[in-house]
């Protein structure tokens, strides 16, 4: 599979589209620009459906009746890319994205969630492969969906919405503790 195939598959979603992240870092091209900015103390630009064509696709999905939703597991300390993607999930959150979180240290049965994916109409499943450090390497098409689905529902109990995540830990994003 090639990121064509996934953009065809997303494409022709009709009901939801699910992401389970489980990585400290994501390391993508696009993002390079402002993370490096935002490390560097610079406030981060705001992303609106008017300036962020993702975001206008995302308004445009959620307005039409579709559920997009992930789950975050986070490993502390939280990586600087961690503090950072929490901002953008806000930009997300504002177009209807649901956001949630989970604190792998808050509960073992997350422990062995290392695998990012998207489920798609609960009827496709995708792997997303990345190297050690973050960087995107490929999609992998899965074919048994069911045990995905079942993480998913995992995923799901552990975590908390991105709003009450963050007024429970709001310290320790400032701080990286």
């Amino acid at each position: 599979m090639d990121l064509e195939e996934l953009r065809e598959i997303m494409g022709r979603a009709s009901k939801s589209a699910f992401r389970l992240e489980t990585l400290p870092q994501y390391l993508v091209p696009q993002e390079e620009a402002a993370f490096t900015a935002w490390r560097a103390g610079e406030s981060r630009p705001p992303r609106t459906p008017e300036n962020s064509m993702w975001l206008a696709r995302l308004r445009d999905y959620v307005a039409g009746g579709m559920r997009w939703y992930r789950v975050h597991i986070l490993d502390y300390p939280l990586s600087d890319y961690s503090r950072f993607e929490l901002g953008g999930y806000l930009e997300n959150q504002a177009v209807g994205e649901e956001i949630h979180i989970a604190d792998r240290a808050e509960h073992a049965e997350l422990e062995p969630l290392r695998e990012d994916f998207w489920l798609i109409d609960d009827e496709f499943a995708v792997r997303m492969v990345y190297d050690d450090e973050g960087h995107f390497l490929h999609p992998e098409s899965i074919d048994d969906v069911v045990p995905y689905l079942t993480i998913r529902e995992t995923a799901l109990r552990c975590a908390e919405p991105l709003d009450e995540f963050i007024a429970r830990r709001k310290p320790q994003l400032s701080t990286g503790a």
